[in-house]
């Protein structure tokens, strides 16, 4: 796995992902929110951020904002936008500052609108080659109108 910051280049990752049942402590855990309460009773410290999917309710991880660093978002499928509407509630309603990132079958297309609705930072899939989240960035520094409306605007 590799992790894409909001310029399209490559960083290191300093998380450990515990996806699977048995949880381990180390210093930048990543937990499923199921698990949040687990670990935090098992280890007596937090976890630094926790995986949820793009489905999951914000009502849901109102009681750990104040506690992570990480938010995990997983796309189950990159056709799935739900991933997209959680990161904005999460920036926009709930004020949330840490760092949103994305996970799943993403595509460079969607880039943009990562960035647009508060990701930070994605987990690139094995299958997109890094150079394509790059150009991504690039493009989307390009300023140009979004709408018709924007150009109209502009032209006056």
């Amino acid at each position: 796995m590799t992790l894409i910051d909001r310029t399209g280049m490559p960083i290191e990752d300093t998380c450990w992902y515990q996806k699977d049942d048995a949880l381990e402590q180390t210093p930048r855990s990543i937990v499923r929110l199921a698990d949040w309460q687990a670990y935090r009773s098992q280890f007596g410290q937090r976890a630094a951020g926790t995986w949820v999917q793009g489905d999951q309710e914000v009502a849901d991880l109102i009681s750990v904002l104040g506690d992570v660093d990480v938010i995990v978002i997983e796309f189950p499928k990159s056709r799935d936008g739900r991933g997209f509407s959680l990161a904005r509630l999460l920036r926009e309603r709930h004020h949330y500052e840490g760092d949103v990132r994305a996970a799943g079958p993403l595509l460079p297309d969607q880039f943009s609108m990562l960035i647009q609705c508060g990701y930070t930072s994605l987990i690139s899939p094995p299958s997109v080659p890094l150079g394509r989240w790059q150009e991504a960035a690039a493009t989307q520094r390009v300023s140009r109108p979004r709408t018709l409306l924007d150009r109209l605007t502009q032209e006056r």
